[in-house]
């Protein structure tokens, strides 16, 4: 996910309806399209910040806690990373 252009795609997902967004972030990701859909709804996340989250979370260049500072300054950031930690864990 390190060649993806996160600023331009937060912008694309605000006018984006649900349902090509998710399988935008399905062809991202290794996730489906209903996982990314369940993540969105139980965090009631937009999918702008579902991408911010997203950006956080693949930022190489930040330490964890900078991570975790910039996800809960996101509205709903931490919801949505709950989300999906419950799928890995």
């Amino acid at each position: 996910m390190s060649g993806i252009d996160w600023d331009d795609l937060a912008n694309k997902a605000a006018s984006q309806t649900d349902a090509e967004f998710n399988t935008q972030m399905a062809s991202l990701t290794s996730l489906k399209v209903s996982e990314i859909d369940a993540f969105i709804e139980q965090s009631s996340i937009t999918n702008a910040n579902a991408v911010k989250v997203l950006k956080q979370i693949n930022d190489a260049t930040a330490s964890n806690n900078a991570k975790a500072d910039a996800i809960a300054n996101v509205d709903k950031g931490v919801n949505f990373l709950v989300s999906l930690v419950g799928k890995i864990v």
